[in-house]
């Protein structure tokens, strides 16, 4: 308690002789009047503006320091979007049709192969069936004219149907075939049979000629025995002379005979030849028909396949795995046109990537592997931050971009594909805009600040 009480009354006795000294030294206002030399002794110099002062050089001197040794980076800004790496699959129909079904919605995940949507198949399905008559037809016709070469050559008569086809229409084409065989057979037998008449002909002659040629000389000897007796008076001269005139007629006869045999062997060669060149004809004859049969056949095969390729265009399916998006026909019983796309299909195994378009003026600068600070137009940089990544690939060749120019297309490897949103991840989308600063170097900020009067001194003094 006196410790207490003792330093109060020091506290008070210092104050106490601080109110002396204030009434006596001047005020700041009346300084300005007294002799420099007493001014200074009564209000002395303030020390903080030789600290302002040293503070500005320190500052002066660290910013020089700074913008001489400090780097900054330095990068290429180029725009461009979000892609899959596997290029988002397009789906369009190959005609145009009328849709019958549609199964899927935009987000749905779907497989490789799985029907999308389905098209009206009634005009395809009739042109198939179609196809299918016209190509059984010629089938037909080629197997007809196969089983009748074949029978004709005696190899037997095969029939072989074409595969698929109605058990009643394969009878009675069965039966056509038969029919035409019979027909060709019975021409070509009716030439046979000239040639058998020819040869029964022949030998009919020949048993003639052959008994005239045995009678002829009995004649001969009875004609000279009857002579010897007419010499002595025994036999009638009339009698001698009817002898004669028989061995003539017999020899006439064998004569005639012998004709007829060369009559019926020139009928019968002809008719063997005939027989030949019949064969032959309807051989040719069959065979152009089985050639154009075939090449018929052949067509309307082609037209059966093309209109069977075109019933497995009235279902539209999955190109890929992955997930529906820009579904613009909602519609059935709507028409969709050839060749124009009615949904996108993003593969589900392909990474997100960044595709942007690099300038050309900034083409020699960039390579692959560079670092890269991808931001994204959904996601605010200055709240989100940006997704590093690195150069993945440039293209060969520049293209024409309408509002940029000759650009290149860049593709940016991302390393992550998901963004923080403080509730919880969101995954980056194909589609979404994107500006990937490319980083190409480094370079100090005083050379960033001096490049303008570079770029100026470069050019100065030049000009016409």
């Amino acid at each position: 308690m006196n410790a207490l009480t003792t330093n109060l009354a020091v506290i008070r006795a210092s104050l106490a002789e601080e109110k002396k000294r204030d009434i006596g030294r001047l005020r700041v206002d009346e300084t300005g009047f007294l002799p420099a030399a007493l001014e200074v002794i009564e209000r002395p110099v303030s020390p903080t503006a030789r600290l302002t002062a040293k503070v500005l050089l320190g500052g002066v001197a660290a910013l020089g320091l700074w913008l001489t040794f400090g780097r900054t980076d330095i990068v290429a800004s180029a725009p461009g979007k979000i892609v899959p790496t596997g290029a988002v699959q397009l789906v369009q129909p190959a005609e145009a049709g009328v849709v019958r079904r549609i199964l899927v919605h935009d987000g749905d995940h779907v497989t490789k192969g799985q029907v999308l949507v389905l098209l009206d198949p009634t005009v395809s399905t009739a042109e198939a069936a179609q196809a299918r008559k016209a190509y059984e037809t010629a089938a037909f016709s080629v197997a007809r004219t196969r089983a009748v070469i074949d029978g004709l050559d005696g190899k037997g008569f095969v029939f072989t149907p074409p595969a698929g086809a109605d058990a009643t229409t394969v009878e009675a084409q069965k039966l056509l075939a038969q029919a035409k065989l019979a027909d060709v057979q019975a021409s070509i037998t009716a030439q046979v049979a000239n040639g058998r008449v020819a040869q029964s002909d022949i030998a009919t002659a020949r048993v003639q000629v052959a008994k005239l040629t045995e009678t002829l000389p009995l004649l001969d000897e009875q004609i000279a025995a009857n002579e010897q007796l007419l010499a002595k008076g025994f036999v009638s001269k009339l009698k001698v002379i009817e002898m004669r005139r028989q061995r003539l007629g017999q020899a006439r006869d064998r004569d005639a005979a012998i004709e007829s045999i060369q009559r019926a062997n020139a009928q019968s060669a002809g008719a063997a030849s005939t027989m030949a060149k019949a064969r032959t004809e309807v051989r040719a004859a069959l065979f152009d028909e089985l050639v154009k049969a075939n090449a018929e056949m052949q067509l309307r095969q082609e037209e059966l396949a093309k209109t069977q390729q075109r019933s497995t265009f009235q279902e539209l399916r999955a190109p890929v795995t992955g997930t529906i998006g820009q579904l613009s026909v909602h519609t059935e019983g709507g028409v969709v046109e050839a060749a124009k796309p009615i949904m996108t299909v993003v593969p589900a195994d392909g990474r997100m990537v960044a595709e942007v378009k690099l300038l050309n003026r900034d083409a020699g600068f960039v390579s692959v592997g560079q670092k890269v600070d991808v931001k994204l137009e959904a996601f605010p940089f200055a709240r989100y931050g940006s997704i590093p990544g690195k150069v993945l690939a440039i293209s060969p060749d520049a293209i024409d971009d309408e509002k940029l120019g000759p650009v290149y297309v860049v593709r940016v490897a991302l390393d992550r594909t998901r963004i923080d949103r403080g509730d919880r991840n969101v995954a980056i989308t194909p589609g979404m805009s994107a500006v990937a600063d490319i980083v190409t170097g480094d370079r100090s900020f005083l050379s960033y600040l001096t490049s303008p009067v570079d770029e100026a001194k470069g050019s100065a003094l030049r000009e016409r």
